[in-house]
């Protein structure tokens, strides 16, 4: 497992000196930088003064210290990163299909996108989104079988609601206070009650269905639970409990209320810090490797075998 930024988009005031530039090319990840790319040749709209965009992918913790001491640098966008590595393609492909159901985005006002193999949660340039998606293999490390999983973030009012005014603030960054919150898993904990819940929501003008259960006997005498039967046969149209969610939404129907959380800890990145206060490795990740996922049958919790290793500073 590695945790890291994957991405920062920043405007500058001033251009970098040739051996500024050389540090920053680097110190970037295999990803690299624009730099060069557009270099005096367009301002910002939104500010003059600014007169260059620049991209940096994988960046150190040593560009992102010399980025929080440049004046006048304007960071507008981050891609916070976690990639998961499996033991073969099939672990890999079948964690990718249990999150694509069970994967929760908070607020979510977008809708659930795919190109490809591609999971988005809103449109390319949304404030927030997180993107899911089995690359050939990592970029930072090269190791294959890798889920990546990204949390871009657009702008400078989504970044300071998260409280990231600055590159300063991605220094010795948590990931994982990061994505606990963030790394959402959900599964339906009572299919009668959801079922009530959408009956309710649908017949508005009737009273609420009672909590006792709506038992249904067929002239054969055949018996089921109505409420029940509603809930699974929902689950089976939606497919996604992301889906589930925003359809009923548009309904003002609170379907969430018969959600419960998955436990999510077996996915995050650990939280090591030395005495320093620095976290280990040179991008602040957390490692781990996850061997396996949960059983297909159960939906709840996830229990991935999770093999702890150190990292090497």
């Amino acid at each position: 497992m590695h945790a890291y930024h994957d991405k920062l988009a920043f405007w500058i005031e001033r251009s970098f000196s040739e051996k500024e530039k050389d540090f920053i090319r680097r110190e970037c990840g295999p990803g690299g930088t624009d730099l060069d790319r557009e270099e005096g040749k367009r301002r910002a709209r939104f500010n003059p003064k600014l007169i260059q965009r620049i991209e940096t992918r994988q960046p150190s913790q040593d560009l992102l210290k010399f980025l929080s001491t440049v004046p006048g640098l304007y960071l507008n966008m981050v891609e916070f990163t976690l990639d998961l590595i499996f033991e073969s393609e099939e672990d890999r492909d079948e964690m990718y299909q249990y999150l694509d159901r069970h994967l929760v985005k908070r607020n979510h006002r977008g809708e659930v996108r795919y190109v490809k193999r591609t999971r988005y949660t809103d449109r390319r340039w949304a404030p927030t989104n997180l993107v899911m998606y089995p690359p050939e293999f990592a970029k930072l490390t090269g190791e294959v079988y890798c889920l990546h999983l990204e949390f871009r973030v657009c702008g400078v009012r989504a970044l300071d609601r998260m409280e990231i005014r600055g590159v300063t603030d991605l220094v010795n960054f948590d990931h994982h206070a990061f994505w606990a919150p963030r790394l959402l898993i959900k599964r339906i904990g009572d299919f009668a009650r959801l079922g009530r819940i959408q009956s309710n929501g649908e017949r508005r003008q009737r009273k609420h269905t009672p909590n006792k259960p709506r038992i249904y006997t067929t002239r054969r005498g055949f018996r089921y639970h109505t409420d029940a039967r509603i809930g699974q046969t929902l689950w089976r149209a939606k497919e996604t409990v992301q889906k589930m969610i925003d359809d009923a939404r548009k309904k003002k129907i609170p379907v969430s209320r018969s959600l419960i959380p998955i436990d999510n800890r077996a996915l995050l990145p650990i939280r090591k810090i030395e005495k320093s206060g620095n976290l280990n490795g040179s991008n602040g990740m957390g490692e781990a490797n996850v061997k396996c996922l949960a059983n297909k049958r159960t939906p709840s919790p996830i229990k991935p075998k999770i093999k702890r290793e150190r990292l090497q500073s």
